[in-house]
């Protein structure tokens, strides 16, 4: 039995899938009443109720698991303090019902730059959660992961989804941040690789995509590729604070929450073998990545991507 924390979030719903697909038995501890939990009921997995605060709930659902998955991060709610309980508190009660329940392996997923002494609250309070996994004596492995992407994804979805109703890319700040787009396909072939892998154990692990680009370049191939007129826009920090509000008035979910424009001012990049040197393979490109997974076809002008490249990315998805 695998437990995944997050399991209703951007990755927890690609890793479940995966797991699922592989025959895999999941369980996923579920907030009551979390917007994902219809999506998650429609798969074969034990939907057990609770939040990481609750530290009975947490010891139940530890209980007859073999490996933990912990994804679970408030990246998209409450103030810091609260954030911080949540990784903290949460990451505690997950190392007790892991140390009684014989747990084999806790892997964790955190963003690049992660860190008990980073800059950013969001990225201090999960290194000091990574502290208490590292401290536990517990077999783990961490990985921090450079920007994700992916159909469902926050930043690039979102950027395909405001340029085609508007015809408008945004450009928080001068666009300059250096990044390293990872698929999340990738991703997840990194964590099932890390359940098993004994050369990943106790190791934690930076995670980035084949490319380091700025954020102005992410959307400029974007725009590019979808062949759509368009309109850059450079905007502050505060500005689009202000026009992420404007746009959740007008009924578009925007694709940046404050603590995305954090990351993004901070850049996140690491070297661009990381995963082929840790897992082995080479990570889908950016362009590939959204051709394939994010964009519809009818979208790109095609019906379906050529016959090539649609079994390569079927054999990233086997993977």
């Amino acid at each position: 039995m695998i437990l995944v924390t997050g399991a209703t979030g951007f990755v927890g719903r690609h890793l479940v899938r995966r797991l699922c697909g592989a025959g895999e038995a999941v369980r996923c501890l579920v907030r009551p009443g979390s917007p994902g939990l219809e999506w998650l009921q429609s798969h074969p997995v034990e939907v057990m109720p609770g939040h990481l605060l609750d530290a009975d709930a947490v010891a139940a659902a530890c209980q007859g698991s073999r490996k933990i998955i912990h994804l679970a991060a408030p990246i998209h709610e409450g103030r810091d303090a609260w954030v911080e309980r949540v990784h903290c508190e949460g990451m505690a009660s997950l190392v007790e019902g892991a140390r009684a329940a014989r747990v084999e392996r806790l892997l964790m997923v955190s963003p690049l730059g992660t860190g008990s002494s980073a800059g950013l609250p969001f990225l201090r309070s999960r290194g000091r959660a990574e502290d208490l996994l590292r401290e536990s004596g517990l077999p783990f492995v961490v990985l921090q992961s450079s920007l994700m992407f992916g159909l469902g994804d926050r930043l690039i979805s979102g950027m395909i989804r405001l340029l085609t109703r508007t015809g408008l890319l945004l450009i928080p700040g001068t666009g300059k941040t250096m990044l390293q787009p990872i698929w999340v396909g990738d991703v997840v072939s990194c964590l099932l690789r890390a359940l098993g892998d004994e050369e990943v154990l106790d190791r934690t692990i930076p995670i980035g995509g084949s490319q380091h680009l700025t954020y102005e370049e992410i959307a400029d191939q974007v725009g590019k590729m979808l062949n759509i007129p368009r309109v850059k826009v450079h905007l502050s920090r505060r500005a689009v604070a202000w026009a992420t509000r404007l746009l959740e008035g007008l009924g578009l979910n925007p694709f940046l929450g404050y603590r995305h424009l954090e990351l993004l001012e901070v850049g996140t990049i690491t070297a661009l073998d990381a995963v082929r040197r840790s897992f082995g393979f080479q990570p889908m490109p950016l362009i590939e990545g959204v051709a394939y997974h994010i964009v519809p076809r009818r979208e790109m002008g095609a019906p379906r991507p050529p016959s090539g490249a649609e079994r390569g990315s079927r054999t990233r998805d086997q993977r």
